[in-house]
């Protein structure tokens, strides 16, 4: 975990440096989530629960298609289903840093509208982690912090198409991640990983 989080520290540095000499752009983002989770140990009939996710970004251009882009968001995760006759959804929020590099796909003429597709990695803080179940008229919370990891690390993957909207770029996507750790810490080693689709919009303000 170690190696990781410095991996992840040494990236940003790199940024920093980089962004001393580009033209940046700053914004803010909004994601409609469809989370769910997976993994061997995941209750039959648990399904996939909606979320927000809200934050904000910093693109570094390096040449004509590529960019890196560093963010920062709240997050929305968990799942949803009914388990033997009662309602259960299980709800797990994260701080989450992604780390994106962007691949800005070329077009032949004025190009009104500018396609990319972006990958990379991320850490997940926890925040919050709950159960909540519901059967015959009653509602019990369950407090999972003490048995969810504190820290995820996942990858992210995605495409979408930015469009000049006034002084800035509008920029609409579809992106997925994947967790890449279990969220369990009860001892029991379970395996259970989130799985997050997101419909993204994004607002793009240059800072040149």
């Amino acid at each position: 975990m170690k190696k990781q989080l410095l991996s992840i520290l040494v990236v940003l540095l790199v940024l920093f440096s980089v962004s001393q000499a580009q033209n940046l752009s700053i914004g803010p983002n909004i994601a409609l989530n469809i989370a769910s989770l997976n993994g061997k140990d995941v209750p039959s009939g648990l399904g996939s629960k909606t979320g927000i996710m809200i934050g904000g970004f910093l693109n570094v251009p390096f040449g004509k298609m590529f960019a890196l882009q560093p963010e920062l968001a709240f997050t929305m995760k968990g799942g949803s289903g009914t388990i033997q006759g009662t309602n259960v959804t299980l709800t797990s929020n994260y701080i989450e840093l992604p780390v994106l590099l962007k691949f800005y796909i070329p077009l032949e003429g004025k190009q009104t509208i500018r396609p990319s597709l972006y990958a990379g990695p991320a850490i997940g803080l926890n925040v919050a982690a709950s159960e909540t179940d519901q059967a015959n008229g009653q509602t019990d919370n369950i407090d999972l912090n003490s048995k969810t990891k504190s820290i995820e690390f996942s990858l992210v993957f995605g495409g979408g198409v930015g469009f000049r909207l006034g002084t800035g770029i509008l920029d609409l996507s579809l992106r997925y991640t994947v967790g890449l750790t279990t969220l369990d810490n009860s001892g029991q080693n379970l395996t259970v990983t989130t799985g997050t689709f997101a419909i993204v919009a994004g607002y793009a303000f240059s800072l040149k």
